[in-house]
């Protein structure tokens, strides 16, 4: 791969174009199990590489999975007619080399690639830990493992190359439980750049745990609650805040924080930190898919709005640093604004201690819908599922339900957060504590 993509910049240099090229090899393994049968087991790779052409401000990206080189020639004179025909001018989206060098920190994966069966077979053990939960288990929608793992390549005419290894795992298992006529389904999942830190067992129990809990459901009376999100459903909140922090809304001014820079956007407990380097992380990458250095970077630090997600032009456009955000689906994709390991500094205090402290309120588990909140005003309006809490304790399951309000108005009455980080693809949150919001119930 390195010795082709020197071949383009060789092209490029003889033609006068600037050029970046983003190549990746990458192998996925996946694993899909119903009812103690494999339904799915497929191993796949993929290689190709982007090439984008800037002259006379004017780009033209293509792209390629042929690894000939006459592919990759094909690739790019396809870019440079792009860059030529191209009807927007003084683009300059090439990231520059500002000389950082690159962070140390962990990237390093085990997938244990030859053992197939034995990842097979804890798949299969993991849907039978749901089944085994307790009675009212009656069926599972499937229980599932997927890997990825590749390398990338970067290079570019303004000076830098760079290459990386990664990869990571996880599983998933959907559990159903049914009591009655009523019936209901709780997920887990569990994701590391280790398979053996892999918990199968436990996913599927808390699979189980989760339905479980949720039968005998009702909708509380609509009020104004204190709440407490788990991990696992507040990360659909980060999931937004990324929207919203991102350079290109930022640039086209259609995110609520536009012009929030510098000022108090939530509660002084509440700081939301990307880190490309963090111990465990899935979604490491000591560069970003631009080749510039990544550092940990801080978004929001006490309560405060400290920073946007920037790749090499919206940090251009907007006048703000670069953070090294860029992110790229695939080869196929330009890079836009994106996080690494997104997520909610932790405090001290369990769950359990925040729900003790609580005499009535909501105990958030799932949140549906996130994707309809507004990033340009920052309003929302969620369905919703968990437990009540009364007298500090989980009491009955509630569903059919739904939280509205404005994203900055949840930040600022963030009054807690709890120990227990949970990571669910890029976002990691903790039990995050709110002083009220408006229910929709009965």
């Amino acid at each position: 791969m390195k010795d082709r993509i020197s071949r383009v910049l060789d092209l490029a240099a003889r033609t006068g174009f600037e050029c970046e090229v983003y190549g990746e090899s990458i192998e996925r393994f996946q694993v899909e199990v119903y009812r103690g049968k494999v339904e799915t087991i497929d191993r796949s790779s993929d290689e190709g590489m982007g090439i984008r052409l800037v002259t006379g401000g004017r780009m033209g990206y293509a792209f390629t999975n042929g690894t000939d080189m006459e592919s990759i020639e094909f690739a790019f004179e396809e870019a440079k007619n792009n860059a030529i025909c191209s009807t927007l001018e003084d683009i300059d989206v090439l990231a520059d080399d500002p000389g950082d060098p690159i962070p140390d920190g962990p990237v390093s994966f085990f997938l244990d690639k030859g053992n197939s069966a034995d990842k097979t077979e804890k798949v299969i053990e993991m849907e039978q830990a749901a089944m085994d939960f307790d009675g009212t288990i009656v069926n599972t929608e499937g229980a599932g493992y997927s890997e990825v793992s590749g390398e990338v390549f970067i290079a570019s005419t303004r000076g830098f190359e760079r290459s990386e290894k990664r990869g990571l795992c996880s599983c998933s298992m959907s559990a159903v439980a049914k009591k009655g006529s009523e019936i209901r389904s709780g997920w887990h999942y569990c994701q590391s750049p280790d398979v053996r830190l892999l918990d199968f067992n436990a996913t599927g129990v808390e699979s189980a745990k989760r339905a479980f809990s949720l039968l005998d459901s009702r909708p509380m009376p609509t009020g104004r609650y204190p709440v407490i999100f788990d991990g696992s459903a507040f990360v659909d909140i980060i999931y937004f805040l990324e929207q919203a922090l991102s350079g290109e809304m930022v640039v086209k001014g259609t995110t609520v924080l536009a012009g929030k820079l510098g000022r108090k956007i939530a509660a002084d407990i509440l700081t939301l930190t990307d880190d490309p380097i963090l111990e465990g992380g899935c979604f490491n990458a000591r560069f970003d898919d631009e080749g510039v250095a990544r550092n940990t970077y801080r978004l929001i630090e006490g309560g405060v709005l400290s920073g946007f997600l920037h790749n090499s032009w919206t940090a251009r456009k907007s006048g703000h640093p670069n953070s090294a955000n860029a992110v790229r689906g695939s080869y196929k994709d330009l890079p836009s604004p994106g996080a690494s390991n997104l997520f909610v500094q932790p405090g001290d205090r369990t769950l359990d201690e925040m729900l003790a402290d609580t005499d009535r309120g909501i105990y958030i588990q799932s949140v549906m819908g996130m994707h309809t909140a507004d990033p340009i005003s920052g309003d929302f309006s969620v369905g919703i599922a968990g437990l009540g809490i009364e007298g500090g304790k989980r009491s009955g399951a509630v569903s059919e339900m739904t939280i509205s309000g404005n994203i900055l108005d949840l930040l600022g009455g963030v009054v807690e957060v709890g120990r227990e980080i949970v990571f669910i693809g890029t976002y990691g949150a903790p039990p995050v504590l709110i002083e009220g919001l408006s229910v929709s119930g009965t």
